[in-house]
């Protein structure tokens, strides 16, 4: 593996905008908590520092968000208005695109080319997306169905409108993996459709939050209809989540928080979004192209070093080209360049804190301990880095049900597995609690129309891993891995008005 570390400056000191970072707040910046360091897992370094929210402030976030809704400052704006301003945020972001890229990496490790062509690109079109929906957002009329002559008002005479009205107040939890691009997208959908929000990043990832709460409070956001606070999820997540005044919560993170998000949303009834975890296979027949699908393979797994709920962590392989496959996928693996993840070549970066690279290598280590998998190469890692560092790792012929087949590692650990038929890889492919994202390779057009239909997940790639564009016809997640409708129609709701005609 290469080493891509450098000595050279890291980030340009006015890049750091902000120290300590603060809330956001009815459309003011609030400095109130206890300072906490930003930790970059690149190097431990403390370069920023962040305020924890205190309980007046979290109080004030979902006043505020609750008082711009009721008062109709943006839900009642008109659609082209709205675009306006969020494509003003789509341009901000583009033009902010370096600085953004630079301090995703810096805050979460991910390598900061992929941060720059990816998640700054995502966040930017996801703004561009949601200014698109309000300029042709409508509803629609039907007709009744109903004879007239079993019920009066019934027939034709008798007009259904349905209408998407915003759902209301949304707290948004968000991810360490991704914040930018993930905050983005939830935030561009929930304003597409008229709703207010408070936002809470994660602990270990907060800056590029607070940097989009500013770009959307300087393209024009009223005040209040986006709040940030910071804070761990025990306190300032419980405040949020347990609160009546609150119509939606969103979470995009792990399954064991999901569980507790509902359990605690169960006491006010509040509906609940979920997109948590995933153990996604990637199966390739021997009638594939199997250059095509070891470079998809190889992405699908250490792209963001696997911190990706969609990343293809299983890889199931027709058992004559068992070999040559997986060898193929763990010689690429052993490529990639690996290092800060401020240097432009690195394509492997730190994991998110010491605590999780830990978790990541515990994995390893237990499935090998126990016969479980062996590996495939010997990965190793560059001299003097971090113990955030974790090598890509393959493990071959993965015993079915342990827990490194079963488990979402969340890591740079590929579990690769033998099939016979095309049978014994659908019930493979079906055989973990997670439903979020599963892919097939062949050649066979009919195969893969049967594959994706046999396939109990949300969303199925046929011959590639990852879409280009999530912002449009992305799949609704199932079983282990949350239950959720995705962009815009995630933030509504629907109203039907029944208006009776008179004909003559």
């Amino acid at each position: 593996m290469t080493d891509t570390s450098t000595s050279g400056p890291r980030i340009r000191a006015d890049w750091l905008r902000s120290d300590p970072y603060p809330q956001l707040i009815g459309g003011r910046e609030s400095f109130d908590g206890e300072a906490r360091p930003v930790i970059d897992p690149s190097t431990g370094g403390r370069p920023a520092s962040w305020l924890a929210a205190t309980d007046a402030e979290v109080e004030a976030a979902i006043v505020a968000a609750r008082s711009s809704f009721d008062a109709g400052v943006w839900r009642r704006m008109p659609g082209p208005r709205k675009a306006e301003v969020l494509e003003a945020v789509a341009a901000a972001i583009r033009a902010d695109a370096p600085r953004l890229a630079a301090l995703e990496a810096m805050d979460t490790g991910k390598a900061v080319s992929g941060a720059l062509t990816n998640d700054v690109y995502e966040a930017a079109n996801a703004f561009s997306y949601a200014a698109a929906i309000c300029r042709t957002a409508h509803g629609d009329v039907r007709r009744s169905s109903f004879p007239p002559e079993l019920l009066p008002g019934g027939g034709p005479d008798l007009l259904t409108l349905r209408l998407g009205e915003p759902a209301g107040v949304v707290v948004e939890l968000l991810p360490w993996n991704g914040p930018l691009m993930t905050g983005s997208q939830r935030i561009a959908s929930a304003l597409a459709a008229g709703c207010s929000i408070v936002a809470k990043p994660p602990v270990d990832a907060v800056v590029t939050l607070v940097e989009l709460g500013r770009t959307l409070t300087a393209a024009g956001l009223p005040a209040g209809v986006l709040n940030i606070v910071l804070g761990p999820g025990a306190t300032v997540g419980e405040r949020l989540i347990t609160d009546p005044r609150i119509d939606l919560i969103s979470l995009t993170g792990g399954t064991d928080t999901g569980r507790h998000v509902l359990a605690a949303a169960a006491r006010n009834l509040t509906p609940v979004h979920l997109e948590l975890g995933g153990k996604s296979p990637v199966v390739v027949f021997d009638d594939a192209d199997l250059d095509q699908a070891v470079g998809w393979a190889m992405m699908a797994a250490f792209v963001n070093m696997g911190e990706v709920c969609v990343a293809g962590s299983r890889l199931l392989v027709q058992e004559s080209v068992y070999e040559r496959v997986v060898e193929a996928v763990a010689a690429a693996a052993a490529s990639l360049p690996v290092g800060d993840a401020l240097h432009p070549d690195t394509f492997i970066g730190p994991l998110i804190n010491p605590r999780h690279a830990d978790r990541v290598r515990g994995f390893v280590d237990r499935a090998l301990a126990a016969g479980d998998a062996s590996a495939v190469g010997k990965p190793v890692l560059p001299d003097g880095l971090p113990d955030t560092y974790v090598a890509p790792t393959v493990l071959g012929r993965v015993r079915r049900g342990c827990e490194v087949e079963q488990e979402e590692v969340f890591g740079p650990v590929l579990a690769a597995m033998p099939f016979a038929d095309e049978a014994e890889a659908v019930a493979l492919a079906n055989g973990t609690r997670y439903g979020l994202n599963g892919t097939v390779f062949t050649r066979d057009i009919e195969r893969a129309f049967r594959f994706a239909d046999a396939l109990d997940c949300g969303e199925v790639n046929v011959n590639c891993h990852f879409a280009p564009d999530m912002n449009g016809g992305r799949g609704e997640p199932r079983r282990a891995s949350g239950f959720a409708r995705t962009g815009v129609d995630a933030y509504t709701r629907t109203k039907a008005v029944n208006v009776q005609v008179h004909s003559g």
